[in-house]
């Protein structure tokens, strides 16, 4: 690309001083390498440098300009606009430059150009930029000839030093007590300040074979007949919490799934066989109920279905407002732990009732109304059967003749029963029909599978599409019948299309259609799609299929159970109505108009 007259306009200022940066050095030289080949020819009077600079510059601005795309930037490059754009750009920096010029010399004092106040004297360049290097006290010691000695060698003749002890004490267990060293160097303790803990303490050595200042029983000592008679007399046994003392004092033993010792926490036996002690807290037990309420615990290790952790009976109590969390009297035949709570939860029922006199009328019962039922009944029997359904006596052996509302339904509800059991024979025998079609779809997928290995097909695979999949309820009924399907189904082998139920099935086609031709295939080929299955219209024919024979007997089900469910309805309502008829023989009913 040759030079525009712009570019000779821009070059023609006759800079003749080195120290300006916009000195020519060189222009258009053959040697010079550009960042991008578009920037050459370099303008006439200019330095290749700074113009390849201010070309690069320009180039910046067309790429952040243009969403940062490449492709774009390299657009503008060949079309010449981004060099107008870099010409632009030379003639600011060349104008911005002067002008700094013009007021350095104004305020009559020497105009130092940017580049050179940063630069830095050859003295500091010796050394690597970024890196501060510092003469320690030994070099100056050292004599002439010597060596100074590396980092590594310096540690290994001095140690290293080590970090001044915190005066904070340690809030983690099992930190190690403080060394003698830092004993000696802290400061000694004021008067009136608090007593050191005693982690400061150092450990009392133990001597090798004497016993622990205090000594509990192991808890995995063999039980004799009699602890386990006592045991078995008083389930809460089986709870241990240690009296709280030291740190020292534990037994040093391991239990619990932690493998933790005896740390004075409320400790659980398991009666399961391991006969180890669990902190309540890792077995996420809480305190309060093991003490009230736990008869029994089982660890998770030996936990099955016949032997878990059992719980007494809480206290009836637990449902109200404060609520308790005790066990109830169960060998006083209570509900309640204690006579207090039996009367306070009657009490609280009582301000749960309507306090007016209004009848309930079928809804909620007044204090009245509730008073007269608890005077009425004697038995706790009588007392659970209070809103229930009232049931006729069955007498030995009626059952096997069915329900005993049989007998006392009436002609209506006798019509609607036969109705129901007619529509439920009829979705039981589409639900047959699915399942064998779902059968159906199995040996079709087998049969397709053997015909895949089939010697005189030249492809790798085939789609396997058998057109008895097509066939609606009733033409699969019609084929299921015919001696081809009831072979099939007996063998569990499908095989060809015979020419008894080819026209099962089989499309209709309409007028001035031309009839397709029929190619001479083997048995075990007939009646079998045999195109890729990419290039086939059948795509995905047996996860189809399967779907669908599913989903409708997941339909078909739920409606025979919602008809079954009306047909109990129907026989429950006859024996209502039979055991209540002596309660309504005294209802009159008037007309009144």
């Amino acid at each position: 690309m040759a030079a525009s007259n712009t570019d000779t306009q821009v070059g023609s200022l006759g800079i003749t001083d080195p120290e300006d940066p916009f000195f020519v050095h060189s222009c258009n030289s053959s040697s010079f390498k550009y960042k991008y080949p578009q920037a050459k020819p370099t303008p006439d009077g200019e330095d290749d440098t700074v113009w390849n600079r201010i070309y690069t510059a320009a180039d910046s601005r067309m790429y952040n300009k243009h969403h940062k795309s490449a492709n774009e930037s390299r657009k503008y490059r060949d079309s010449g606009e981004t060099r107008t754009l870099a010409l632009r750009m030379l003639v600011e920096n060349k104008e911005k430059h002067y002008r700094a010029v013009a007021a350095a010399l104004a305020g009559g004092h020497a105009y130092m150009p940017k580049a050179v106040q940063k630069a830095k004297s050859p003295a500091v360049r010796t050394e690597p930029i970024g890196i501060k290097k510092e003469r320690s006290e030994e070099y100056y010691d050292m004599g002439p000839g010597s060596v100074p000695m590396s980092i590594s060698e310096k540690i290994k003749s001095e140690g290293r030093k080590r970090k001044a002890p915190s005066d904070t004490p340690s809030s983690q267990q099992g930190t190690p007590a403080p060394t003698t060293t830092q004993k000696l160097s802290s400061p000694a303790p004021k008067s009136g300040s608090p007593a050191p803990t005693k982690m400061d303490k150092p450990p009392i050595p133990k001597k090798k074979g004497t016993a622990a200042p205090v000594k509990k029983p192991a808890p995995k000592r063999p039980r004799s007949e009699a602890e386990k008679a006592e045991k078995s007399a008083t389930p809460s046994s089986s709870v241990r919490q240690s009296p709280v003392g030291s740190p020292e004092s534990n037994d040093g033993g391991e239990y619990c799934l932690c493998r933790g010792p005896d740390d004075h926490r409320m400790m659980v036996f398991c009666d399961g066989g391991c006969e180890d002690w669990y902190h309540c807290s890792c077995v996420n037990v809480d305190e309060d109920d093991a003490k009230e309420l736990l008869d029994r615990y089982i660890c998770p290790k030996c936990t099955t279905n016949d032997l878990k952790t059992t719980w007494k009976r809480i206290c009836r109590y637990i449902n109200c407002d404060n609520g308790c969390r005790k066990g109830a009297r169960v060998n006083q035949n209570s509900k309640y732990c204690s006579e207090e709570h039996l009367n306070m939860f009657f009490e609280w029922c009582y301000t749960k009732l309507r306090g007016d006199d209004v009848p309930s009328m079928g809804g909620a019962l007044n204090r009245q109304e509730v008073a007269d039922l608890l005077t009425s009944i004697s038995t706790v029997e009588e007392l659970h059967d209070l809103g229930k359904k009232p049931r006729l006596t069955v007498e030995e052996g009626a059952e096997a003749e069915g329900p005993i509302g049989l007998r006392y339904i009436l002609p209506e509800d006798k019509l609607l029963i036969e109705e129901i059991q007619q529509k439920k024979r009829v979705l039981e025998a589409q639900i047959e029909g699915y399942k064998n079609q779902k059968k159906l779809l199995k040996m079709i997928n087998e049969r397709a599978k053997v015909a895949s290995q089939h010697p005189s097909l030249d492809v790798k695979a085939i789609c396997g599409y058998d057109d008895r999949l097509a066939m609606n309820e009733a033409e699969f009924n019609a084929w299921r019948e015919s001696e081809e399907g009831q072979k099939a189904f007996e063998t569990e082998v499908l095989g060809p299309r015979t020419e008894d139920t080819k026209g099962i099935g089989a499309h209709i086609l309409y007028p001035g259609q031309a009839v397709p031709g029929i190619t001479k295939v083997a048995d075990a080929l007939d009646n079998i799609c045999l195109k890729p299955p990419k290039k086939c219209k059948h795509q995905n024919w047996r996860e189809i299929h399967n779907q669908d024979f599913i989903a409708m007997q997941l339909i078909l089900t739920e409606q025979l159970n919602r008809l079954t469910e009306n047909e109990r309805e129907i026989i429950d309502d006859a024996e209502t109505r039979e055991a209540t008829k002596d309660y309504y023989a005294d209802n009159i009913t008037i007309q009144l108009f």
